[in-house]
């Protein structure tokens, strides 16, 4: 009888006995085979019992149709040797064989006859199916469910049009091409695209691509947006063919793809569809303080897979750095270690491969070198990674949130609009879930606030409707969808558009709960808004510095407006307030509908969330600033935990208990992970 390997509850199961997928990559083909023993002991010592390896094409086949998967050729290909280690040394494996692997590799781990043609040409799809055909037949009895050790199977790797590469093969400079079989696709008919971009072609092939955004031009960012959608139906034709190929060669093991850390060129949702998991790759910077936003990237990144995928997780999560990386990136910490590992399970991951947990050519700073020997700073922090992953088990943990915010996949990989939101969000300190407005889960938070921009399509401004008809509020803050995805009017919320705009910098009082005073450079105000009005009131103007302008700095002060409105619909509510997302706000919007925030850090620069598993609590905090602090973590009230806690600290050992606010040391650029229990009194 076969093994039956699956995913379920958000771990690998082989039978009945569940593995939680932490994992770390070995590359067998760069080390010596005779250090692979003591690399795979140190990565034993870690505490990890899966370990990730990519299979390379171009190295594997010594000529045109000949491969060698034994060592016969070179000890360094023996990859069933290695197999064989892995499985005699207990791990679970996850095969990574490509075609292509990336892996920092001359053509991306392709042959130079292959990397000439994109991999939905036949004639790439045609040179790739003899490896293909080999390397499944040479693994084929490793498989879980035939008795052996591999789990997972990834059948491409960050699937990419390669648009600049293959820019006239794909149709999307001067000659036709994919891009046009596309577009015949989407509209069927001619006369339906030139309705869509109000133009009068003869033909598809007529229609050029337009590769670059250009907001500004309604007509062309049209056909940009298109462009957008090309790439994400590209990338989802070829997870389709590579998946189902290896199933029709013996694959009978979850088959899973990475993507990169953003969705502008795969669709992350798409994908899984098309085989069995899907999850991001994620490199942060130094301590996450050398590019924009970056911690809150990291965040969303994460928080996005919860939407779609039945197992949240980073396909492979920085350990170390390329070397073409290493300027951008920097040297890597083990508290560097700690704040992102951290930081990725406070936003809900469940699993991650880390990568390289050994050094290679091409690759630095990992926790293990060539020979297997330790980085013992690096090493000592991601086994106490590895060890707090096992204490919590995340996979089986409820994330505490009542606050939803809504993510549309298209609006991401172009506009990217909310970013005001977020930024909001994030410096409120409030945990959230995103809602994915074309996705197939509902949104369960009581309250959902809308991210997105002017534009949305139809499926997701119905999404929405039905979400407040239902019992949900929906908020609107700063921005209303008023337009389809073909930039055409279309309001299914029906929601007026605003009376008119003023811009400039003003303090504003809103009267919500004990009133909310917000700086704002813009509002729009409302003439006869439905509904109960949100009022504004302007205050002295921050323009005033000085006592010789005091007379013309107050002409404005006092002047109310009409910002918004709070309707009931259904069994839900609407609220629209036209001024700039703030901290303060959305605070106070959540205090003034009495929407419960499960935990909180009163100390600025401190992200929190909660998660819970029968009685048992677990608080994940993260500060990613540059100095020591003194976190006051507060708990709704509606929790015991508001009453009475018990803490232990799993990462410093710490227990210790008290009444209402948890005061919480964090050190700069570092995390804690707290378990809690209530007390009854």
């Amino acid at each position: 009888m076969l093994d039956k390997v699956r995913i379920a509850d958000k771990k690998v199961w082989v039978n009945g006995s569940s593995i939680p997928l932490i994992s770390g990559e070995v590359h067998y083909w760069r080390l010596d085979p005779a250090n692979w023993l003591a690399a795979i002991h140190a990565v034993s010592e870690m505490g990890l019992r899966v370990i990730a390896t990519y299979v390379c094409w171009d190295f594997h086949e010594v000529e045109p149709g000949r491969f060698d998967f034994t060592g016969e050729t070179d000890p360094r290909r023996n990859l069933l040797g290695f197999l064989d280690l892995l499985q005699t040394e207990g791990f679970w494996i996850i095969l990574r064989p490509g075609p292509y692997i990336y892996a920092e590799w001359r053509n991306a781990g392709v042959p130079d006859r292959a990397a000439c043609y994109h991999r939905l040409d036949p004639a790439f799809q045609a040179i790739a199916l003899p490896y293909m055909q080999a390397v499944t037949e040479a693994c084929r009895r490793y498989q879980a469910s035939q008795g052996g050790r591999v789990i997972l199977w990834q059948a491409d790797n960050e699937i990419d049009p390669w648009s600049h590469w293959y820019t006239e093969q794909l149709g999307l400079g001067q000659k036709p091409g994919l891009f046009h079989e596309f577009l015949c696709l989407r509209y069927k008919a001619i006369s339906a695209l030139n309705q869509a971009y109000g133009e009068d072609y003869a033909s598809f092939q007529e229609v050029g691509a337009i590769t670059a955004m250009v907001p500004h031009d309604p007509g062309l960012m049209r056909r940009y947006l298109d462009f957008a959608r090309f790439q994400h139906w590209y990338v989802n034709r070829v997870a389709e063919w590579a998946a189902n190929t290896y199933r029709e060669l013996g694959v009978d093991i979850p088959i899973y793809l990475n993507t990169y850390s953003g969705v502008s060129t795969q669709s992350w949702a798409g994908i899984e569809v098309r085989s069995n998991l899907a999850g991001p790759d994620i490199y942060p910077s130094r301590e996450l303080s050398l590019r924009p936003n970056e911690h809150r990237s990291l965040l969303e990144a994460v928080r996005y897979t919860r939407t779609y995928s039945c197992l949240p997780y980073i396909a492979e999560f920085e350990a170390g750095i390329w070397h073409e990386w290493l300027p951008d990136v920097g040297d890597l910490s083990s508290n560097h270690y700690r704040l992102v590992c951290l930081s990725a399970l406070l936003a809900g991951a469940a699993g991650w491969n880390w990568y390289m947990l050994v050094n290679r050519d091409n690759w630095y700073q990992s926790p293990i070198n060539e020979r297997g020997y330790k980085r013992l700073d690096l090493f000592d922090a991601f086994k106490q990674i590895v060890s707090l992953y096992r204490k919590i088990d995340p996979a089986s943990l409820v994330k505490l949130t009542s606050t939803a915010v809504t993510f549309d996949p298209l609006q991401r990989a172009t506009q990217r609009p909310g970013q005001d939101l977020l930024q909001a969000l994030y410096q409120a300190g409030l945990d959230y879930e995103f809602f994915d407005v074309e996705g197939s889960h509902q949104c369960t938070q009581p309250m959902l606030l809308y991210a997105g921009g002017a534009w949305l399509p139809a499926v997701a401004q119905e999404r929405l409707n039905d979400y407040i008809l239902q019992g949900g509020h929906l908020v609107c803050v700063g921005e209303t969808p008023h337009m389809d995805d073909s930039l055409h009017p279309l309001d299914l919320l029906e929601i007026p558009r605003p009376g008119g705009a003023i811009g400039f910098a003003m303090n504003l009082l809103i009267p919500l709960e004990d009133g909310i005073t917000v700086k704002c450079p813009w509002l729009f105000y409302y003439n006869d808004p439905p509904g109960t009005a949100i009022m504004a009131q302007r205050l002295d103007d921050p323009l005033l510095k000085s006592e010789e302008n005091q007379v013309h700095c107050r002409l404005q002060t006092g002047e109310s407006y009409a910002v918004g409105y709070s309707q009931p619909r259904g069994r839900g509510r609407l609220t629209v307030i036209g001024v700039q997302p703030s901290a303060e706000l959305l605070l106070g919007l959540h205090r003034h509908f009495s929407v419960p925030v499960p935990a909180r850090s009163q100390t600025p620069g401190v992200l929190t969330a909660l998660f819970r598993r029968e009685d048992d609590y677990y608080l994940i905090a993260a500060n990613p600033g540059d100095e020591n602090k003194a976190a006051e973590i507060h708990f709704d009230p509606g929790l015991g935990l508001a009453r009475g806690w018990n803490a232990h600290n799993l990462v410093t050992g710490t227990q210790w208990e008290g009444h209402g606010t948890l005061t919480l040391d964090l050190p700069r650029k570092d995390g804690a992970l707290l378990h809690l229990k209530e007390i009854f009194e």
